[in-house]
């Protein structure tokens, strides 16, 4: 199968959004930010070869993926994989 698209909803952009504002103001710096985006980015990637790699959640549609304190909900469909929620 095609490496599907990756696409993110305007309520998971403003969740990671918000995270990452958070630790910038608490810690006075980007680098905890700067270090979690990548890792967010760097899962997110590998949901595009490996959609089935999350976890079902009781809906059966969305997918978690759960790293360290954070989790990653998205749904598959034939051509992309949509991030709904961080």
């Amino acid at each position: 199968m095609a490496k599907r698209k990756i696409i993110w909803s305007a309520r998971a952009e403003n969740e990671l959004l918000q995270v990452l504002r958070f630790y910038i103001e608490r810690n006075g710096n980007v680098n905890y930010s700067s270090k979690l985006l990548d890792q967010t980015e760097k899962i997110v990637s590998l949901l595009a070869n490996y959609p089935a790699l999350g976890h079902l959640t009781e809906n059966k549609i969305t997918r978690v993926v759960v790293k360290g304190e954070f989790m990653i909900f998205y749904e598959v469909s034939d051509l992309f994989i949509e991030v709904v929620s961080f």
